[in-house]
């Protein structure tokens, strides 16, 4: 249910994971907001690439 890198609560995958425990969660450690890249970034050098949330 963490992430294991940021260690912050990885969004559910099903509806039935909206649970009692993972809301506590939420709450106390956040929501995390890593993400896998996706393929065409993974072929792009690491020095074209921008950070998450940097404007365009």
């Amino acid at each position: 249910m963490l992430c294991l890198t940021c260690h912050r609560v990885r969004p559910a995958l099903d509806r039935a994971d909206y649970t009692a425990e993972r809301a506590l969660l939420i709450v106390s450690r956040g929501l995390c907001t890593c993400s896998t890249p996706t393929p065409a970034e993974r072929a792009r050098p690491a020095d074209d690439r921008k950070p998450a949330g940097a404007p365009k």
